[in-house]
């Protein structure tokens, strides 16, 4: 889709956020993951202009996403580090895409300003002590370790209709062998009905933020 390249370059955002590592001139998802073993997409369409419907995504604060299975999922997060190290697990009081990309659980792919922003992350994401692994932009798309797998991750903002905008969530998975694709494809039956929740409430909350409830969702 579009134009590809390998060059990376620092572009500066039209939203209000921090500097962005940029891949060519139309980076998408497609660009990182042409294809997966595992994925889901949601959709939401709300009479918020694409710009503002953007920037709410963009600068989301993900402690604001309420939902049962969202704040059950909020809950466990810090489990991991509880049974580690017998310690109760760190409450962040804001936590964004760009806080998740400092400390290492996310990294920027690239980004269209105002229309689309990629992000990846890399390790064992499907046992009970989650194992992610920092890696960079540059290193991602060769990472190929046995036993692990990659999750590329999507926003997109489009007009829609005369003034609003149709938001996209698209979340993408690959596993590096046999073995551990036939583990992950048994426990995306389980989780993924309630990863679509998560990702519906995230564009709605999104949407609330840019001001404009949303009109339909899918």
């Amino acid at each position: 889709m579009g134009d590809r390249t390998d060059e990376t370059r620092t572009h500066a955002s039209d939203v209000d956020a921090a500097t962005w590592e940029v891949t060519g001139h139309s980076v998408t998802i497609d660009d990182f993951a042409p294809r997966c073993d595992a994925g889901a997409v949601e959709h939401v369409v709300t009479d918020a202009p694409p710009e503002e419907m953007y920037r709410a995504l963009r600068n989301l604060d993900l402690l604001d996403i309420h939902s049962r299975i969202a704040d059950f999922a909020w809950r466990i997060r810090g489990l991991p580090e509880r049974i580690e190290r017998h310690v109760p697990p760190r409450e962040p009081t804001r936590l964004t895409f760009d806080d998740l990309c400092t400390s290492g659980e996310l990294v920027l792919l690239g980004e269209q300003p105002g229309r689309e922003v990629v992000f990846g992350a890399v390790g064992r994401f499907w046992t009970p002590v989650v194992r992610m692994e920092e890696v960079s932009a540059e290193e991602f798309a060769q990472y190929g370790k046995p036993g692990r797998g990659k999750i590329v991750t999507a926003f997109s903002v489009r007009p829609y209709g005369r003034g609003g905008s149709l938001a996209t969530y698209d979340v993408r998975t690959t596993l590096n062998d046999p073995i551990t694709r036939r583990i992950f494809t048994l426990y995306w039956r389980t989780v993924r009905p309630f990863v679509r929740v998560i990702m519906r409430a995230t564009l709605r909350t999104a949407a609330r933020r840019a001001g404009r409830p949303e009109a339909e969702s899918g």
